[in-house]
């Protein structure tokens, strides 16, 4: 297959593409730890393939032999009516390569609101664009990888490896489970690619990463009699100050591989600060301040380095008895995903991107973390991120480029069909 029929192919089907988008994000698959809607959007992709020549695997993460008791199985999640969603169009002639494409059906909740464009869930479609939450992280990219198998089995294209689609749940938040059990199940490849929303660059290398919270104490209430009064809220102030040093101090060191040359690779994202009673509540200085933050690392970097970083820079405030100050991880630790540019299968995903563009393409760095490392950490399958444009991931107004769309799913039909042959 070249790039001129890859195109023509995936334009003849655009309508069913931007269906197929439309109608997942329609189905509100929102993360809410420990629960979570995935059921309503699997249940859409798996009627998408009602009439093809498929095989279809679905199953619970934690039904997976033995993934409680793996390293990285994290706890406290509920896979009630959360199922895993495994396609696969088999080989049509020996001696090929497979290629596993791994996609995460939640999303984020609805919120920051309001909306200007519409329902978070409308999948309105305005001016080359859909709108709704998950539209570009990452159900465009779902949508793309599921219509290529479509288009391989329902035209009858010949290839020489299987072609898999993982549509995982619980990825959000550093959850990361539902891959790591379609891994365990067996659900691997020569090659995995995860079409994250990377604004059609080609990312082999993803940054990792880790959710904190920080609590400082206070004794409460007011000085009336005299006494001495800690105000966590000033603690907290002082340790998000500490930190927003530390986040400079970091970025000014050198950075690995595709990083190298970026400015600001590792952002410090402070996304909840809790102190006081609810809006009208008691005047008085409050027993407890939180704040949760999000930190990104880059390949190669471990959990305990990070925890020795973090601790190093907020020193001078945990060692203070009298103004007590906790650090605490709160996920998973998310390594960065480390697959060498020069891998075979990024090489030719590369060539590919190229033919369908005609654009001179370079591997990049991903700008976020996800489940790509765990194929490198615990498998043979090396990963590789593409996915489409678009704007405002967990934001409002989410939306997904349709243009870019098309010319993702055109490059994964034809890297697909020359790598698995």
């Amino acid at each position: 297959m070249d790039a001129k029929q890859a195109r023509e192919l995936v334009k003849s089907e655009r309508d069913t593409l931007v269906g197929l988008t439309v109608d997942l994000v329609r189905a509100p698959t929102e993360n809410r730890i420990p629960h979570g809607d995935e059921a309503r959007g699997q249940k859409v992709l798996a009627d998408f393939f009602a009439d093809c020549a498929v095989e279809i695997d679905s199953f619970r993460p934690d039904q997976v032999p033995g993934i409680t008791d793996h390293p990285d199985w994290w706890r406290g999640r509920d896979y009630t009516d959360r199922p895993n969603l495994v396609v696969t169009r088999r080989a049509t002639s020996p001696g090929g390569r497979s290629l596993v494409f791994n996609g995460h059906m939640d999303t984020v909740t609805r919120a920051p609101l309001p909306w200007k464009s519409g329902d978070p869930f409308s999948g309105t479609v305005r001016d080359g664009k859909l709108f709704g939450r998950g539209s570009y992280d990452m159900k465009a990219g779902v949508a793309a990888c599921a219509m290529v198998i479509r288009i391989l089995a329902e035209k009858g294209i010949d290839t020489g490896g299987d072609i898999l689609l993982q549509s995982v749940v619980d990825e959000e938040n550093a959850g990361a489970n539902g891959t790591l059990a379609a891994i365990l199940k067996g659900h691997v490849g020569a090659l995995a690619i995860i079409p994250e929303p990377t604004n059609l660059k080609v990312c082999p290398q993803t940054r990792g990463g880790q959710v904190f919270e920080l609590i400082a104490e206070g004794a409460g209430g007011v000085a009336y009699g005299g006494e001495t009064i800690r105000n966590p809220i000033s603690t907290l102030g002082e340790a998000i100050g500490l930190l927003g040093r530390y986040e400079t101090d970091i970025n000014a060191r050198p950075h690995p591989g595709l990083f190298a040359a970026e400015r600001h690779p590792r952002d410090l994202v402070f996304s909840k600060l809790m102190a006081g009673d609810s809006p009208g509540g008691n005047i008085g200085i409050p027993v407890e301040a939180r704040s949760e933050f999000f930190i990104q690392t880059l390949p190669g970097m471990t959990e305990a380095e990070l925890h020795g970083e973090l601790n190093d820079a907020l020193a001078p405030m945990l060692m203070n008895d009298s103004a007590p100050l906790r650090l605490e991880a709160t996920s998973r630790y998310l390594s960065g995903a480390d697959t060498p540019a020069e891998n075979a299968g990024v090489v030719a995903l590369l060539e590919a991107l190229e033919a369908v563009t005609g654009k001179t393409q370079s591997a990049a760095g991903a700008t976020f973390g996800g489940d790509g490392y765990l194929f490198n950490k615990w498998t043979s399958t090396p990963s590789v991120h593409l996915g489409p444009r678009g704007g405002n991931a967990h934001g409002p107004d989410e939306f997904v480029d349709l243009e870019s769309l098309e010319i993702l799913t055109a490059t994964l039909l034809l890297h697909a069909v020359n790598w698995a042959s």
